[in-house]
């Protein structure tokens, strides 16, 4: 159990509101959340199997004989004070009076058994009373004048209602089960807060089934602030005391919160309407607790809660898609705390599909009846082999080609007689006719003139790891942006961004080694045409430091050789 030292503690006032819980008729106050109709349908028959790596204490009771309560899993054992060893549910039991019998765990409330206002958790128990009197099961609290600042309890009611508290200043949670279960029998109670920044939601199964389950705002909280934790009476007021036998006291806590991760889908990526397929889901829960599964074919199907299923099991489901489209099929999954978001899509075309936009490279600029060579390449997604149109900008053409395989780079020659800017483009058919979007343009020159030899300004002579800024200037004849590539001859070299012809380009550089060095660079329009290379020289001197006073020196020698 980690320490939780050191977190701040805020104090905020608000007004007091206490829910009260019939038997019968389960109220709608403001600042309450009720579950909704359809989050009670994903709820389950029976209680998630959870991992009991997240024990934080389990009192079995299983002693049978003197004045110690032992915890099975980090020994935090408790000191029995009146109450008495009996026939258990499962092996030995407590029986407590009533009137003063009560076990101290307060050496463990601080940090260890105490929790956060974010953290999940699950207090479950054995129960058997017929009393009708109110005592207290279960209670841990910060204490003396403060009381429940913060506190928590499990009770069971006069009228056999068990009752649940999570408090700190004037507000929390206060609900009571709609069942009564002072019948003289065994009961089997687990109470699930799932921690939350703002409305923590407090759930009570009895017998494993849901009897209730409400939220309400908690005022913030944290482990180090509790101080007392007893069973068998209020630890605060040590008022309450329970009438009845308890055993098997376990608790599970999540520091944090429970976390949750959408399972991952994996299966075909494209078909045909009409045909079942499979997909694998895998679980993929952090705690290793069982989980059930919801799927979003993409159709507008989505499946019921199935399972459940081990926290890593590989799942399989199919489905059909009755038109063609791309649907993202997306899933997620629920423990007993929530369910976790929506996996990424997992996208399905079906149907045939044209094939994508080709990419295009080659030359940027060329001459006049020079003859250039450009690569087209374009994938199909269900891979069937494309053919190629390309239009080259000077209305002339390249009729629809042999086909070639899915991603195959292919190549095309052509030869332009006027200077001029020309976008060439291209598209893909696939082999049943499907043809694709366009590409786009991909502009070239014919007759393109580089720009002029940049001229370079700057300090020629430099210090050591100071950080200095050049000019850098050349004009186009076709008035095109220029771009600078620049070698500051230490190994570091460095583009800019494309600026006006004509304008200045400013780029920083600093030398961390004395020496001397060639600074470089050359203009570039966007049609591929560069300039020569621009040099110049500058040095990186070394710093001497001189530590005596040259002229106080000389004048003392003076004035000894005089004397």
């Amino acid at each position: 159990m980690s320490n939780n030292n050191g977190l701040f503690r805020k104090s905020l006032s608000w007004g007091i509101l206490v829910l009260f819980i019939g038997i019968s008729v389960i109220p709608s106050i403001s600042g309450y959340t009720e579950k909704t109709n359809d989050q009670l349908n994903k709820e389950v028959d029976t209680i998630f199997p959870l991992n009991n790596g997240y024990v934080n204490a389990y009192w079995k009771f299983d002693e049978g004989a003197g004045n110690t309560a032992h915890d099975s899993v980090h020994d935090y054992d408790g000191t029995i004070y009146g109450a008495t060893w009996t026939t258990g549910y499962s092996g030995y039991a407590l029986d407590f009076d009533g009137v003063n019998d009560y076990v101290s765990f307060d050496d463990y409330a601080k940090h260890y058994l105490g929790f956060n206002r974010t953290d999940d958790l699950i207090f479950s128990f054995y129960f058997k009373s017929s009393s009708t009197d109110k005592g207290i099961i279960y209670s841990i609290c910060r204490g003396d004048a403060y009381g429940y600042n913060p506190g928590a309890h499990i009770a069971l009611n006069a009228n056999g209602t068990i009752e649940v508290q999570v408090w700190r200043l004037n507000c929390g949670v206060l609900m009571c089960s709609a069942g009564s279960y002072n019948d003289g029998s065994w009961h089997y109670a687990e109470i699930f807060y799932d921690g939350d920044t703002a409305h923590p939601l407090v759930d009570i199964y009895i017998n494993g089934t849901l009897d209730i389950s409400n939220g309400k705002y908690v005022c913030d909280f944290h482990s180090d602030n509790f101080k007392y934790a007893q069973m068998g009476r209020n630890s605060h007021e040590l008022t309450d005391y329970f009438d009845g036998k308890i055993d098997e006291f376990k608790i599970i806590k999540y520091p944090g919160g429970n976390e949750q991760n959408p399972p991952i889908i994996d299966g075909p990526t494209h078909g045909d309407a009409g045909i079942e397929y499979e997909y694998t889901f895998t679980m993929n829960d952090p705690e290793g607790d069982e989980v059930y599964l919801q799927i979003d074919w993409g159709d507008g199907d989505i499946t019921d809660w199935e399972g459940p299923y081990g926290p890593d099991e590989v799942v399989t489901k199919s489905h059909t898609w009755t038109k063609d489209g791309l649907y993202d099929i997306k899933a997620k999954t629920m423990d007993r705390w929530d369910d976790s978001r929506w996996s990424q899509a997992y996208p399905v075309r079906i149907g045939n599909w044209p094939p994508f936009a080709p990419t295009i490279n080659g030359p940027k600029s060329g001459k006049t009846y020079q003859v250039l060579t450009y690569t087209f390449v374009a994938e199909d997604f269900e891979e069937e082999d494309v053919s190629y149109y390309v239009e080259w900008g000077d209305g002339q053409v390249e009729d629809w080609s042999d086909p070639f395989p899915s991603g195959q780079e292919v190549t095309f020659s052509h030869m332009y007689t006027t200077e001029d800017v020309y976008g060439i483009r291209a598209k893909a058919q696939d082999t049943n006719g499907a043809v694709g979007d366009w590409s786009e343009y991909y502009l070239i020159r014919i007759g393109n003139d580089a720009p002029t030899v940049p001229d370079i300004n700057g300090p020629r002579e430099v210090n050591k790891g100071v950080e200095y800024t050049y000019t850098f200037v050349s004009t186009d004849p076709n008035g095109d942006d220029i771009q600078y590539e620049i070698d500051w001859g230490d190994d570091n070299e460095e583009v800019t961004n494309y600026t006006p012809s004509g304008k200045e380009a400013t780029a920083s550089h600093k030398w961390t080694e004395k020496g001397t060095y060639t600074i470089k660079a050359r203009a570039c329009d966007a049609f591929g045409g560069c300039s020569a290379w621009k040099e110049i020289t500058i040095t990186v001197p070394r710093n001497i430091a001189f530590n005596f006073n040259l002229l106080g020196l000389l004048l003392k020698l003076l004035s000894k050789n005089a004397s």
